[in-house]
Order: C-alpha cells, then structure tokens, then sequence
C-alpha cells in the first residue's frame, strides 16, 4: 500500500552524538526516507545547553534552517536560537508574520546563522527535547478521506491531536502549544492534507514515534479500505516502450517551449510502472485535479497538474493535441488567479505553463529549473499519486480546497523557501546537444556546465560517460547526460537528447566532414518549442557550403511548418533573434562555450534564422569571438570571430 519506513537507527552511533550532531543524525535518517518525507520537507529541532559569546550558559533550540533537506544536512544548518526568547512570543500580544520573522532571526545566538524556518515556533512552544515535523504518505492519506477523524480516533486515540490545515504563524504555534500541554498522554499532531508532528524526550523516541504513527495510519486505512487499489481500473492502455519514446520525441519540446519562459527549462519523464498505472486509471488523473497532496508541491507543481484527456498514441497529430491541452491549461491557471486574487494578493501571477503533465498510457512530465528540480516535481506529484490510489480506495481523496491552495501558492513566505539558495549561472535551463569527439566537445561541456547549463553529450561512449559523471559529480544530478544512441544517426541523437531533457536550446557540432545531418534533424525540436535555437558547426572543411546548406534546409523546414507567419534565415550577429547557425573552423571549447553563451542568451520569441560564418585572422579562422562567460559583444567580430553571410527570406506556410 505504501512504502514502509526503514529502521536506521543505530544506537552505537548515536549514543556518541550530542547538540546539534544528535538532531542532524536523526534528521538525515528521517530525510533520507520516503516513506517519511519527500526531498528538501518537513523540520526538525533539538533544546538544549550552550554558550554564547561571553561564555555564559544559554538554553537554546537548534533548529533546521528553511530549504533545509534532512537527507544531506549538517550542523550549520541548524542555526541556534535563544529559547527563552523564542518562547516569550507564546503569550505576548498579536504578531504578524513579517515581525514573527524578524523575531526568529534576532533570537538567533549567532548573526551569520542562517534563516530558521516558519515552524519555528511551533517546535518551540512544545515541551519536548526532540520534535520533527514529517509528510508520510500514510498519514497524509488518512487525514485526506472524508472520515479521517474517525479514523484518527480509533487508530491514536488521546494520543493524537487532529489539526485542520492553516498555515504556520504564530497563532498555529500557541493554540498547538496548548493542546498539547493540556493533553498529556498525546504524542502525535495529526496535520490534516499537511503531515505529522512528533515529539519526545530522547531523539530516538522521537524518531520512533514517527514510524509509529505511520504504521497506525496505514494500518487504519488498509482495515477500512472500501475499493480494491487499482483507481476503478484501468481505462487506457500503456503504451509500448518505443512507442512512447517516439511519441514523447515529438510532444515533450512543446511542453518545453511553454514552461521554459516560466522558468522550467528542464524536463523530466517518470514512466515507473507507478505512474503509468495511475496516467492509465479510471479515476487516478481526474482526482490528481482536485489539489495536491500536501502543501509543499505547490512550489514545485502548483495547484494542479495538465491530464491530457486525449491518448496521444491514438492521436494524428499528436503535437497539436498538447497544443490544445496546454491552451487549455493557461486558461485555466488564469481563470484560478482571477478567482481567488483580492485586493491583499502582492504576487502576480506565477506563469500559466504546466509544471507536471499526465499522459495516459505513458507516464507523468516534470518541469524544473534544473533537473534535479524537474525529478523532484515528479517526486512530489508521485506523492499525490500515492496517496490518491490509497485514499480512493478509502472512501475518496479530500484535500486543500482551491482556495486554501491558492493562499499557500501565493503566500509570499511560502514562495520565498526555493529562493534562498545561490543564484543561478548565465545558462540556467539551458540545454545544449554536444556531439563530436576528442578534448574540444569534453572542455566545452565542462565550461557550460560551470554557467549552468544542462548538456546532452553524443558522441564515443566511453568517453561521453566520462565526461558526463565527471560534471555530474562537481555540478550536480543531471547537468550532463552521455546520450546512448548511435552517434552516427542524427534522428536517434535527436530523440534521445529530448528524451533527456525535453528539448534543447542550441546544438554543438565538432566533427569535421560530418555534414549537416544532425543540424537538420534538430529543426523540428526547435520548432515544436517555438523559443527559436542555434546551431554550432565547428571544425568544417568547407564553412561557405555548410551555411548555404544549412540556411537552406532551414528556410524550407521553418517555412513548412511554421504557419501563419513569416519566417527568416537572416544574416544578424549576435543580436536578439536566437535562432542561429554558426559554422568555422577549429575552435576552443572555452570559445565555443562563450559562443553558446550568446547564442542562448538572447531570449527572443520570433522565428528568424541567423546563418553565421567564421571569420579568418591572422591568427586563424575564428580567433576572434566571445568569452567564455558570454561577456563579449556584436562589436568583437571586428578583430575576427563570427560574421553574418547573406539574408535568405522565404514566405510561411502549411502546418507542424
């Protein structure tokens, strides 16, 4: 029914552990597993003596920093808070939340501490050494049926509190406070569509009444389970394999194309036997529209997700269908923005793209900034799924009304959690296709991985594995993919690097005499996203003939299926038209690198082509150019580097 907690506890281990050692061992057991919490969710505290500054002894709680992820935390993300002080808020007067935080930092012993989170208080007013606030599947599915109380009632007893869902400020954190201590024998706070509190004297036992409270839950669900967990069955059939890799080819780079100006340039497919048993359920989609889970995927999917009503394998023109559904969905966004925005709203609107898609019979699409912020939208909405097929099959799935939701979304302390992190480099949600081999294509992705790109890597293998674990291991998952298909074949090189990724925005080719194979087989992706693209041709014998044919084939394809405006392969260096094709001889990955730094960094949303040409110098064909940080301008080709070739125009027609 769920995934089970998994018992790390190692008492040798812990027994050595003391202060804030003692919470981050606990809080990376509880953050490691799912079956507790999901990536990056819930907090975790501990009270204890130190010393501040003058040596004197203090009582203070550390506590888990906001945007603190359990399963990687350390020490210095459990800043330490003067506990008196934190706790003389329980019966002072009104706060509002900008002066509840401010409070919170000012009671921080130390001033380079980072930003404690929002349930702050709450971990505070509670007279416990230990506490953890976690997001169980089981326990949120057993506050998500419509007789969840009863439920609660016969699986805890006194010994839980149900708590209808608010968001946390200081009245949530007084009025738990005081039902806690007016209830002695109660050990669990049963967090209704949010999650569970937990707490003890020894962070073992805290530890291990959240697997209590997990196995209960699930065990009061299972006793009471009306439907078998199957979502009424299946109504759509999965499709193959290939199949739905050849589908998803075409449709993911107009998913892309809609989220990417919102900022989720990234996408990830989750096609676990899970999510294409739910996609292919009676019921499962259709109650995923009813709000997330719990609160936290509303940064990551919003209010909802795309269920694409329509079978794409069964479908003529599959790329329209989620033309049509994606439409559907910005009206949608739009009209829940007009519903619920008051005249005390400060955010506009977030963006209008989907951040999850359902396909039935193939999976679930995330969208992220980066990739792992893609998998951790999937992961979130797996959460939904979860809990949609146990609660389901429980009597119904009840969760945050729209309203409730849309308080969450656009609460300005909820969306600033994903912000506080480091900025992002110049090419953040950028991904580039890199194919050739030899020591250029390697340096080149290690440059664009350093600005944040994304790299797709064709070419040897060996070689490309290398490369891709070696940016893995210093910029993070997923920010290089070496690409399994056959090198030699662009159509599957193509696929593959969408497969990957969703898309991409700019395609690097070195290999000399290759020809433009792979360039032309790039134009439907750069057309189905719609953000325009570039194109790289390095290391070319003949440039003046790869740039007539490209621009060619360009000005063809671009003009069949682009319909109902004009489109151009013109000569512009370097300006604001991203869709470009660049052809010279060899060059450095570092200038390349600064090449695809510009070329990506443009930002238009027209189609026009822009056919580029190396320049020769006396130091060579190319030796002018761009950085590597895209710092130089139009203005550099003048000592050489990349100039414009002759404008070829042609008139739209026809349809995608």
């Amino acid at each position: 029914m769920f995934v089970e907690p998994v018992d790390g506890w190692d008492p040798l281990v812990a027994k050595e552990l003391s202060g804030p050692d003692e919470v981050v061992y606990r809080a990376r057991l509880v953050g490691a597993d799912p079956a507790l919490v999901r990536e990056g969710g819930g907090n975790f505290s501990g009270k204890g003596v130190t010393t501040d500054h003058l040596g004197r002894q203090v009582r203070v709680m550390w506590m888990s920093a906001w945007g603190c992820d359990g399963a990687t935390c350390d020490s210095a993300q459990f800043p330490a808070l003067r506990l008196d002080d934190l706790r003389a808020l329980w019966r002072a007067g009104p706060v509002d939340e900008a002066a509840m935080v401010e409070y919170l930092v000012a009671c921080g012993l130390r001033g380079e501490q980072p930003r404690p989170g929002i349930e702050t208080l709450t971990h505070a007013f509670i007279d416990a050494a230990h506490v953890d606030h976690t997001h169980p599947d089981a326990v949120i599915a057993l506050t998500s049926v419509p007789y969840g109380r009863e439920l609660a009632e016969e699986a805890f007893g006194a010994e839980a509190i149900w708590f209808d869902y608010r968001q946390f400020d200081v009245d949530v954190a007084r009025e738990l406070g005081d039902r806690i201590a007016a209830q002695p024998r109660c050990r669990f706070v049963l967090m209704a569509n949010h999650g569970l509190l937990t707490w003890a004297d020894t962070a073992e036992q805290c530890y291990r009444n959240s697997h209590e409270a997990v196995r209960r839950a699930a065990e009061a669900l299972a006793a009471r389970a009306r439907h078998p967990m199957d979502l009424g069955g299946p109504v759509t059939a999965p499709v193959p394999a290939e199949v739905a890799d050849r589908l998803l080819a075409k449709v993911l780079p107009v998913v892309r194309g809609a989220a990417a100006p919102d900022g989720y340039g990234v996408l990830r497919v989750d096609r676990s036997a899970d999510a294409v048993s739910f996609t292919c359920s009676r019921h499962g989609p259709q109650a995923s529209l009813r709000g997330p889970a719990c609160p936290d995927h509303l940064v990551t999917v919003g209010y909802r997700p795309l269920v694409v009503a329509a079978e794409l394998a069964g479908a003529d023109d599959p790329v329209a269908v989620m033309d049509e559904a994606i439409a559907g969905h910005r009206r949608w966004q739009r009209d829940y923005y007009d519903r619920h925005a008051t005249a005390a709203t400060t955010m506009p609107p977030r963006g209008e793209a989907p951040r999850v898609v359902v396909l039935p019979g193939i999976g679930v699409v995330g969208a992220g900034s980066e990739a792992a912020k893609a998998r951790l939208s999937t992961d979130h909405f797996g959460q939904t799924m979860a809990v949609v097929r146990v609660a389901e099959a429980a009597g119904g799935y009840v969760t945050l009304t729209e309203a409730q939701g849309f308080a969450d979304e656009y609460w300005p302390l909820m969306r600033l959690k994903p912000q506080l992190r480091p900025p992002l480099g110049a090419l953040a949600g950028t991904v580039v296709l890199v194919a050739g081999a030899g020591p250029v294509p390697a340096e080149l992705a290690r440059r664009l991985a350093a600005l944040d790109a994304h790299i797709a890597l064709a070419g040897p293998h060996r070689d490309t594995a290398q490369t891709a674990a070696a940016i893995v291991a210093g910029h993070g998952e997923g920010r290089a993919v070496a690409l399994t298909a056959d090198p030699a074949d662009p159509a599957a090189t193509v696929e593959a690097a969408v497969l990957a990724y969703g898309g991409f925005d700019v395609l690097v080719q070195v290999a000399a005499g290759a020809g433009t194979a792979l360039a032309r087989a790039a134009l439907p992706v750069f057309a189905r996203q719609g953000l325009g693209g570039a194109v790289v041709l390095a290391a070319w014998e003949d440039p003046r003939a790869a740039v007539d044919e490209l621009a060619g084939a360009a000005a063809r394809y671009l003009a069949g299926v682009t319909a109902g405006q004009e489109v151009s392969v013109n000569g512009v260096v370097l300006d604001a038209d991203p869709w470009a094709a660049a052809t010279g001889a060899a060059h450095s990955g570092a200038e390349l690198a600064g090449v695809v730094a510009l070329l990506a960094g443009t930002g238009a949303r027209r189609w026009t082509g822009n056919v580029l040409r190396s320049r020769p110098t006396v130091d060579g064909p190319g030796a002018g150019g761009a950085a590597a940080d895209g710092s130089a301008a139009q203005g550099s080709t003048a000592d050489g580097g990349w100039l414009p070739v002759d404008e070829v125009r042609t008139a739209a027609g026809g349809a995608r």
